[in-house]
Parts: structure tokens; sequence; C-alpha cells
């Protein structure tokens, strides 16, 4: 299952290609320094301040105006479009308690494994998941300067969350003035306003300080499955036979309709009701569908419902965020520092009605063909659409004071308090009461009459809390000298107390409510960290750099995480860096103590489509019961980042940058998905793994699956190995000022858990997990007018593991702005020019939105105006 030599070599080609078109150009040496004193900054990934600003470790960095140019509508947009998103990142998805959230996913080795920091302090996770990953939703767009993104091991800098990279986002500080921003998009797909942003940065700037000020509001629509063609519900003959078979020829219609198992599960038949369902109804909502492969029960038929007539596919979200920041220098050596900023969010998604099992049901019920008491899989249409209301409120403060030491040769010392609270509240309306129904059944009240439908209705509520109390102390100073000048050193201490908890109504928790997911969950942990730091240029052009953090858990003991780098300027104009570190993640607190949660999870299960003759391609995907366990044995994991690279300045305004990295993850914590947990060879069953299925047929074939058991386990190891190729140029000319920006990123291997409990194995070039991602833009500036265009490409893959074959994925996005001076500047743009479907199977499923987007073509346009 191991990807042939070919598919490597090809990439490989691909590499070379993209390094040898940097590289042909002729060397021009830069001239001689003209001895001016150089500013030395903090940089991300160090906290010791240098004038090199290209360092020992990868940076990427995505400017405000390279966000707008490229036609990003957040910070989360602007992140998930990167090329070093490799496999893509969670988004705004309707129907559930993280619609609202997005996150960030560096090298697809998990969100949980990125730190998201703001001016490079820690952003803490979000409750809503579970406390381990950030949501870039809660970060105002209209308030951001630049991102740095590092891609290198910095676990010993900011603790064990920075496994893949850090994601650094810096805010407007020292602002003056005053702008105004006003805009809005219109997807072609859906007409009308469907984006609208406003706001307005303002700055004051005083003697000894300064105080920005920022509001941003953003609101953008969702999307439902009917609105596009290929989430729609539908029915396709693809083998030309005449009749529909279920999954293999439906799409967004589902079992839990009105179907009956039989009481041994050997069969499964459409209610006796089904046609008077379809009459009431229509036929385009309730059909019955054969569904002898799908079972795996000869005469097998299902009453299926269209679930994705009425279903949203991407939620609605709105948010408005207040971010201040100040300064003040309260003595000659010593300046306090300030930040506040509020989120307020809230999205809207909507499920279809209620889908849950109507357990024992009785022998003589109207809709039961079999005459004795069994199961049946039911939409509770008369209760209407799960509409889910999802309100966050995020508060981030931070005080702090910094100065300088002029008795130890300037040594500057920073004082940091961090507080920072979320609550996010999730009502779900219109969902099953199992008591209800209960109590209809026992006092013989009609299920479709307006006392039995009432009595039936309930309302869930999901409230997450986290809090974060972060207390940090530094200080950075010169001691001793080598051949290449002073050692620079910082050294510091923090302490970080983390609270999170997720509590549902009691009625869920109960498990008394149909269609709804989800239990409560809780714990907290302090850590005391110390960390260390020194820059040793042991001649003019060699710098080693050391690193190291002692992190003690209060629940998962202490560990060590050391890191070397070494930077060499080997010309004037080419840097030769390298870099190893080795890192420890503890589990988060979700992972070890949420209750067990219901969830009904998609998945494929192969063994049952081996088992009945149905071949890879053609084993449909469906959603199963599932549910998820929490694991107080978890242990952690452990990693090792390497990273070699070289940045080449061929002449002042054109540069290349490659970089190899190999990521390995020992004892990997993972959430096995259910596909993994079915195809498990040698994972042996217990109260978390497991798989409930029908009895086997009469003629020995598998029993299709009725529940899966999963959770979290240490699995065997994550291993990343790959190539980041970055060239970037500009050319002035008689015509105006033309520059472009290329970031490449190759996959080489990912190594993981396939089947559960058997050995890792190379899924580089797989279905979800691309081997070759590119963003390419270019810029073209004259007078009062510029103009971008952006390209960002996502190769193909293969769809069914190593087989089958997906479309590559090319989106082009196009700015113009006109700067009309003191009159303000305008922006018109077109997101996706033409208009690209997201990427399908082969049968027309639209299965990946974290890789592939569906809003379409997107016409923009927004007006700033700054005094």
């Amino acid at each position: 299952m191991h990807k042939n030599v070919l598919a490597k070599s090809v990439r490989l080609a691909l590499i070379s290609g993209a390094a040898a078109a940097a590289f042909a150009s002729p060397a021009v040496f830069a001239a001689d320094e003209d001895g001016a004193k150089v500013e030395r900054i903090e940089v991300t990934g160090s906290r010791i301040k240098r004038s090199d600003l290209e360092g020992a470790s990868p940076i990427t960095t995505i400017t405000t105006e390279d966000m707008k140019m490229e036609g990003n509508f957040t910070v989360a947009d602007a992140l998930r479009n990167s090329n070093l998103n490799s496999f893509g990142s969670f988004s705004e998805r309707s129907g559930s308690s993280a619609q609202s959230q997005a996150t960030i996913d560096l090298r697809g080795a998990g969100s949980s494994r990125t730190l998201v920091l703001i001016d490079g302090k820690r952003f803490p996770g979000s409750p809503t998941l579970g406390g381990a990953s950030a949501n870039l939703n809660a970060i105002p767009m209209a308030a951001v300067e630049r991102i740095d993104i590092l891609t290198d091991g910095a676990s010993s800098t900011y603790g064990s969350d920075a496994i893949a990279g850090v994601v650094n986002i810096i805010m407007k500080k020292n602002y003056q003035g005053i702008e105004f921003n006003v805009g809005g998009g219109s997807r072609d797909q859906d007409g009308g306003l469907t984006s609208k942003e406003f706001s307005v940065v303002a700055g004051y700037q005083m003697d000894k300080g300064n105080i920005t000020f920022s509001f941003d509001h953003q609101d953008r629509k969702g999307i439902s499955d009917a609105d596009r063609p290929y989430t729609a519900a539908s029915m396709t003959d693809f083998n030309g036979d005449g009749e529909i078979q279920a999954y293999e020829e439906t799409s967004g219609w589902s079992i839990y309709g009105a179907t009956v198992a039989a009481p041994d599960f050997s069969t499964a038949q459409a209610s006796l009701l089904c046609n008077d369902l379809e009459a009431q109804y229509g036929s385009d909502v309730f059909q019955t569908v054969k569904a002898d492969n799908d079972w795996g029960g000869a005469g097998s038929t299902y009453c299926m419902y269209a679930f994705a007539n009425v279903s949203y596919n991407k939620a609605s979200t709105e948010r408005n965020t207040v971010y201040v920041d100040a300064n003040y220098e309260i003595a000659e050596d010593i300046e306090w520092f300030g930040r506040v900023m509020v989120t307020a969010g809230n999205s809207f998604g909507r499920y279809a009605p209620p889908a849950a099992a109507w357990n024992s049901m009785a022998a003589d019920n109207p809709h039961n063909p079999y005459g004795e008491e069994t199961t049946g899989y039911f939409r509770w249409v008369g209760i209407g659409t799960r509409d889910g209301n999802v309100d966050d409120y995020n508060q981030d403060y931070l005080t702090g004071l910094r100065g300088t030491i002029s008795a130890l040769n300037d040594a500057e010392w920073e004082f940091y308090y961090h507080h920072n609270i979320a609550d996010n509240k999730s009502i779900g309306e219109y969902y099953l009461s199992y008591a209800g129904l209960a109590y209809n059944q026992a006092n013989d009240i009609d299920l479709g009459s307006e006392a039995g439908i009432n009595n039936m209705k309930t309302t869930t509520l999901t409230q997450g809390r986290a809090t974060f109390d972060q207390y940090s102390a530094g200080i950075g100073f010169d001691a001793f000298e080598l051949p290449g000048g002073a050692v620079a050193h910082y050294v510091g201490m923090e302490y970080f107390d983390q609270q999170y908890s997720e509590v549902y109504d009691a009625q869920s928790e109960a498990g008394l409510v149909g269609g709804s997911a989800g239990n409560s969950a809780g714990g907290d942990r302090q850590v005391w960290a110390m960390f260390y730091e020194a820059v040793l240029p042991l001649t003019d052009d060699i710098e080693l750099n050391l690193a190291a953090r002692y992190d003690d858990y209060s629940d998962f003991g202490d560990n060590v995480a050391p890191k070397a780098s070494v930077r060499w300027q080997a010309l004037d104009n080419v840097v030769v860096r390298a870099s190893y570190s080795e890192a420890f993640r503890a589990p988060s607190l979700d992972q070890l103590y949420a209750a067990t949660t219901f969830s009904a999870d998609t998945g494929t299960d192969y063994p049952f489509c081996e088992s009945a003759g149905i071949s890879d391609a053609d084993c449909s995907s469906k959603q199963y019961d599932t549910y998820i366990r929490a694991n107080d044995s978890l242990g952690p994991e452990t990693s090792k980042y390497t990273n070699l690279g070289v940045a080449w300045d061929i002449v002042d305004d054109i540069g290349v940058k490659v970089d190899y990295f190999n990521l390995k993850i020992d004892d990997v914590i993972s959430r096995r998905t259910i596909t993994n947990v079915m195809r498990g060879i040698t994972l042996a069953e217990n109260d978390t793994f497991y798989v409930k299925r029908a009895p086997n047929g009469v003629d020995g074939s598998l029993g299709r699956a009725l529940e899966v058991g999963t959770g979290y386990g240490n699995g065997d190891k994550l291993e990343i190995t790959g190539i980041d190729v970055a060239l970037n140029a500009k050319f002035e000319t008689a015509i105006g000022d033309i520059g472009f920006n290329w970031n490449n990123s190759f996959v080489l291997d990912y190594i993981q858990e396939v089947e559960g409990g058997s050995e890792a194995v190379d899924i580089a070039g797989w279905n979800g997990s691309p081997d070759y991602k590119s963003n390419f833009t270019t810029n073209y500036s004259m007078g009062d007018h510029r103009f971008s265009w952006n390209m960002s490409y996502t190769a193909s893959t293969y769809e069914d593991d190593d087989t089958g074959h997906l479309d590559s994925w090319l989106i082009h996005n196009i700015s113009y702005v006109y700067d009309a001076g003191n009159y303000g500047s305008l922006l018109l743009g077109v997101n996706n020019l033409t208009d690209e479907d997201p990427v399908l199977s082969s049968v027309g499923i639209y299965e990946n939105p974290d890789l592939y987007n569906n809003y379409g073509r997107e016409y923009r346009a927004s007006y700033t105006l700054k005094f």
C-alpha cells in the first residue's frame, strides 16, 4: 500500500524544477555595509532580539496588504490558503457546537500541534475545541499588521504545543491617525450581499506613549446544501440497471427516514407507511430505495429521507471585536504595556429534522413490517429542522512592564500577566425528546398531532468555558565574548493555570435526546516553566543558537525540550541554516477527562464491503452511531524536528529559500477515525475501540456495522518529511513595478497509522493528503493603480488509498486597487475567478470541506479612508 517509486520521482522532479528556476539567475553580490548601526528586533521563534531578518529557522510572513490583495476575508482565510496548511484545516461547518470555529494545521500534523501567538504571547485554546486549539475567528482582521509562520519546532521557546510550528499574529501598535474601512462581497451562486465588513482603526501618539484602538465587524452568510448541485440530495443510476441502490447511487439521502430493521438485523425494510409519507411530503423528501448491497441482505429496502434539501453546509457567522493596545513610559527605563481584545461572535447552522433510532418498536406498530419488537431508523420531520445558534464571547487581557537596566549593559527585561476567558454557548432547537416519545406512546397520543409533536420537541444547551491565567518574566543580556562578538542570553520563567469545562444539559447527558451529540467534560492543569536561550557568534559568519525549556505539569510530570540551530553566512547574500529540536506534548484536557460522547460520525466499512464483494472504490461512506471515550491513561507524545535550509538573495530584489524538514512524533496522541477502527486488523477490542455488527449472513458474509466505539490512544507514530521552496522578486520598470511571490510545499512522506493497531504507512498523495501545495501571487503597480493576481494550487490525489484519481484544484483570485489619495482607496476583486467547484469524488460527492471550499466565484469591493 506504499506509493511507487515513480510517484516520488515525479515529486522530486517538481521540487528540483522549482528550485532550479530560481537558482538559474546569475549571482550578483551585495555591496559592503555602510557601517550604520542596525536596530535589533525580536523575531518569531526566539526571545533574543537580533538584526538578521533571515535567521536559523524558516519564517514565512503574510502582511495585511497581502491578505487583502489575495482576497482573504478573515485571518482564518489567510492561513487556510497558505501552502503550509498542507491538508487543510477546520472551518465554519454547520451543525455542531464548533460551527463558529476555525483552526490552522501546519504540515498536516494537527491543529493542537500548532501554537498560535498574538504578539509573541500564547493565545489560549477554545473550550469548544477541548482547550487544545485556538479559534482564529476570535482575532480581528482589521487590527492585524502581519502574520509570521515559523515552520520549525519551537517548544524550547514557547512550550509543548509548538511541535509543528508557530503562527505569530502581530497586531497593530503605535498607530497614528484614523482609518475607516467598509466592504462587501457577493457569491455568484448565492446572489445578494453574502459578506459584509466594517472597521475603524485609530491611534493617538503622546510624548511618552501610544494608544491604538480598533473595532472590527464581519458578517458572512452560510451556504445550504441545496444551493450547490454537488451537495443537494440526488439519486443517480450509475450502472444503468434502472434501479437505485442506497448510498452507492444516492447522495444527501439517509436511512434515517422510516426504515425498520429485522429483529436479527438480517434484513431491513422500508416502513409500511413509506408510501403515505411520500404522498404527504413528496418523493423528493421520502422515497423507498433498494438496499441489497448497503444492508447486505437480499431484498432489503430503505425508506430514505433527503436531508440535504434542508441542511446547511457552511454556517453563517457574525463577529464584533474591540481591540486596544497601549504603552506608556512611566520612568526613564521602564514602560508599561497592555492589551485588551474582546470578541463577540454568533453563528447559525441547520441540520435536517432529528434522526434517531426508534428502539423497541412495538410488534403492532403500523410502521413495522416484521410483526415483532424491533428497531427503526426514523426522521422525526414533524418536529422541524434542528437549528443551532452558537454564541462565542472571548475576553483577552494582558498587562505588564518592560525596560532596560543600564548597569547591566542595557539588559532588557519584561514581566507580564495574561488573562483570557472564553465563554461559548450553543443552543440547539427542535431535537427529539425520548421521554416525550415514551409519554406519547404510553398515553396513545398521535405522534403526528400537534400535542404529540410538542411533547417530543426539546432544546439542547451546551456551555463551554475556559480560563487562562499566565505570569511570565524574563531578562535578556549580553555576557562573554566570542570571536564573532558578544554572546546574547535570555532567561525566563512562567506559570500558567488552565481551567476548562464543557457542560451539556441534563437530558442530553442522560441519553434522552435524539439527534443530539455530546457529553460534559472538564479539567484543569497548572504548568511551571523555565527557559533559556543563547546566541553564540562563533565567528563573524557562523552563529550557534541554543535553547532549552523545562516544563513541570501538575498532571503529567516534567520534561526538558532542547533545541540547537546554526546560521552560517556562507556569502554576503547566502545564508545556510540547520536546526534540531525535541519536544514533549501532554494530552489535552478533553482527551483525558471528557465523558463518553455520542456522535453520528461518517466512515467507510471496508471489511463489510470486501466480504460482500464490493470494491473499495464502490464502498460507500455513511454515518454510524459512534461513542467516543476519553482516556485518562493516555501517555505523552514526544517529537523530533530537523530542518536544513538555504536562503539566497540572488540580487537585491530577487531571493530564494529552500528548506528540507523532517518531523517525527512517537506515541502520537490521536482520536482514531471510525474507518480506522472498522478496518483495524490487529486492534484488540475493548471498552473504547469496538465494532458492533449485525449477525453474519447465512453465507458467512460479515454483518454490517451498527455501532462503533472509538476514542483517544497513543498510536505508533506520525512522520512528515518534505521540502519548502519560496521565490520572491521585484522589478522596477518604466511602465510600473512588477513583483511576484511563489511559495511551494512538497510532502515527500506522511507516515501514519491507517489500519487500527497496525504499522504506520506512507499516505502522502492519498485522498485528503496532497503531496504538493503552491501559492503564487503577482503584483503590478503604476502610480495610483495596483493589480494583483493570486493562484492557489492543490495537487491531485488518489481517491481510495493508493488507487483511483481525484483532480487537482487551481483557484484564481484577482484584485485591483485605486488609491485616490485624500479621497481614500477603492479595492475591487474577484475570488475564484473561473468559478471552480471543490474537488469531488468519482461519483460527484463533496467530501473534504477542510481542504476545498465551496464558496465559488465571489465579487468583492471595499473602500478605505485614512486621516
